[in-house]
């Protein structure tokens, strides 16, 4: 016994329908039943290659990971969703705020942070959440401007992409801020693990913080969003690292214990390797260090070789 079902459809998948039943002169409804019965075959014949495990998800089968400030969870259908975090205080337009700086370039520098982050290891941004210590209006509206600002640099929709959060309760004299980035990745497509042995170790950019950062932005010494994209087209180049408070060697030894290697720091570098890199200044590379020009002739930071993979 059959009946009508009634399905609400989306309108490319109306335009694709009419196109099969026009082309193999059928109609709406042959295309859909022979579409579903071979569906529903597939999945009783072999099962969980099909299946939408999806819908399934218990919390025992997410698998967390991490990496620097960001999380991993990876789902059993292979879809990995990611979280990159960071935060700032007294650093603001605010009275008591010990770095002066506008509501803008601190929005922008907190975003940029989050995004490269997630980037880095081939997510993709499709959330950032903004948590502010701060009112509305008028230093919450300044700070969002640089968080918009950023998040169009890599095709963001500030209007759909951007959550936010402020105090609104309670008067404050100093700038607080928080900012996260939820990203998406399929596990074949992330960018963790990847450094070899004998790699070169180098880093882009120039470690700054605090009131040291805008200068240096404006003489073109430190890293961006669009450098780590750069980075991510060359295939010579392994792992990304964005490096934050905890400095170069501290990332160093990290991305190399991650596969059981040891790092070897030259003695001739002139870069403090422990000086924290404020918002990401700079960015730690693991490479073949024979196309060490090339990367020289892409990217338009300054380069350091630091040291090599053991």
């Amino acid at each position: 016994m059959s009946g009508p079902i009634n399905v609400r459809l989306p309108e490319k998948i109306v335009r694709d329908l009419d196109e099969f039943a026009k082309e193999y002169d059928l109609s709406r409804s042959e295309v859909i039943r022979q579409a579903l019965t071979f569906y529903l075959t597939m999945l009783k014949n072999i099962g969980s290659i099909v299946r939408p495990t999806i819908f399934r998800v218990t919390p025992s089968q997410v698998v967390l990971m991490k990496r620097g400030d960001v999380t991993l969870m990876k789902l059993p259908t292979g879809l990995i969703l990611t979280l990159s975090y960071t935060s700032s205080g007294g650093i603001g337009p605010k009275p008591m705020d010990k770095v002066k700086v506008d509501g803008f370039t601190l929005g922008r520098f907190m975003t940029r942070v989050v995004l490269m982050d997630t980037i880095a290891i081939n997510s993709w941004p499709r959330l950032i959440v903004v948590t502010l210590s701060v009112e509305m209006a008028p230093t919450g509206i300044e700070i969002l401007k640089g968080v918009k600002s950023e998040a169009k640099k890599i095709g963001l929709d500030p209007e759909e992409s951007i959550s936010v959060n402020t105090e609104e309760n309670v008067s404050t004299d100093q700038t607080g801020l928080g900012a996260m980035a939820l990203g998406l990745v399929h596990e074949d497509e992330l960018r963790i693990g990847r450094t070899q042995p004998n790699d070169a170790l180098v880093i882009i950019g120039t470690p700054k913080v605090g009131e040291e950062v805008l200068q240096a932005e404006r003489e073109g010494k430190i890293a961006d969003l669009q450098e780590v994209l750069r980075l991510l087209q060359l295939e010579f180049v392994h792992d990304v690292i964005p490096v934050d408070t905890q400095g170069i060697a501290y990332e160093a030894r990290m991305i190399t214990q991650m596969v059981g290697r040891q790092v070897k720091f030259y003695d001739d570098v002139k870069m403090d390797l422990e000086k924290p890199a404020g918002p990401a200044t700079a960015v730690l590379v693991t490479m073949d260090e024979a196309k060490i020009e090339r990367l020289a002739w892409t990217v338009r930071k300054p380069i350091t070789i630091i040291g090599k993979v053991l």
